[in-house]
């Protein structure tokens, strides 16, 4: 989401007063076990489980697992200077992971560390992962998440051979305009709508894509991917009013 990179680069900008970007302290990921017998299986020591999900994800009728992961390393949580005081930042990393059941447990299927990057400025308008962000819908999982004036998704589904991105959605409001973009890489299109808020009307345009490509989950970095730069034409924005 365009509003969201704003946002976030004022933010930065802003970093001497709200403190400045941290130095994130050195991590290193587990390897997750290829298979275990339940959720706590998959769950490394000195990590906790956050979100837990159940759902059909490859069509086979059983009930497979999205768990949502995070260290609980103390190193990880660092002072930042704010003034004559200090904040507190944690800085600990999250894993996601799919795994698909099988006799008698679960199978690795897909792990992602890259959806979730690691906060280096203690206010960024991000609600962090709880919760909230792990959804199974229709046979897919969905990862969203809430910004400071929008939110985001991704829609990954089980496709040869990997859960593959199908979907993209975001909508946020910066100067008074709200912009929202729904791209569906099955189809290879996008749907584009703007409007000012204190408004009825809005514009709706309907784009190709320019290239399909599709990371899966476990290749997908958020800080390194952007859907919108995959649309054909301008950016849609709100239209000046009339005599404006």
């Amino acid at each position: 989401m365009k509003t969201r990179f704003a946002v976030a680069a004022a933010l930065l900008l802003a970093a001497p007063a709200a403190g400045q970007p941290v130095e994130l302290p050195p991590v290193s990921y587990p390897e997750l076990p290829v298979r275990a017998n339940d959720a706590a299986g998959f769950v490394p020591a000195g990590w906790e489980l956050l979100v837990r999900r159940q759902g059909d994800l490859n069509g086979d009728g059983a009930r497979d697992l999205v768990l949502l992961l995070k260290m609980r390393d103390p190193a990880n949580i660092v002072g930042i200077p704010m003034g004559h005081e200090s904040r507190r930042l944690d800085t600990n990393p999250h894993l996601l992971l799919v795994a698909f059941a099988e006799r008698g447990g679960y199978r690795r299927a897909a792990v992602n560390r890259g959806l979730f990057p690691r906060p280096t400025v203690p206010a960024t308008g991000d609600m962090p992962p709880g919760e909230e962000t792990i959804r199974l819908e229709r046979g897919g999982l969905v990862v969203w998440f809430e910004h400071l004036r929008g939110w985001s998704s991704y829609r990954f589904r089980w496709q040869d051979g990997a859960m593959r991105l199908i979907g993209y959605d975001d909508s946020g409001v910066s100067g008074g305009c709200m912009t929202s973009t729904s791209i569906n890489y099955l189809t290879g299109r996008a749907r584009l709508t703007a409007g000012y808020i204190d408004q009825d009307r809005n514009r709706t345009v309907w784009r190709r894509l320019n290239h399909l490509h599709r990371p899966s989950l476990d290749e997908i970095e958020l800080d390194q991917f952007f859907p919108e730069e995959a649309i054909a034409g301008e950016p849609l924005w709100c239209e000046a009013p009339a005599g404006g």
